[in-house]
């Protein structure tokens, strides 16, 4: 059996389809909603003005700048957590090696 299969997406009212495997289309449904949302969100917030008509790929952009400042912000979070841990590792080793 083929662990992969085509979805249909939609996204600022258009239709994308994707090759997924079966176990991620829920996350690519949800991402896909995810994104329509904030799409919706920021239309709703900038509605550009008489010089500048905003569009859908402009929504875009804004949506996917935020997606990946979030993600940016998580991975900075995590180095420093990461880190952190091997700073206490190595406290805890220096200190079992003292006793």
């Amino acid at each position: 059996m083929d662990e992969h299969l085509i979805i249909n997406l939609r996204v600022a009212d258009t239709r994308y389809p994707l090759r997924v495997k079966r176990r991620e289309e829920e996350t690519y449904r949800r991402a896909a909603n995810e994104i329509d949302y904030k799409i919706v969100q920021y239309k709703n917030y900038f509605t550009g003005d008489s010089s500048q008509t905003l569009q859908n790929t402009d929504y875009m952009a804004m949506t996917a700048i935020q997606a990946v400042a979030e993600k940016v912000e998580h991975q900075l979070r995590a180095e420093n957590f990461e880190a952190k841990i091997k700073e206490l590792t190595q406290e805890l080793e220096d200190y079992l090696k003292d006793m």
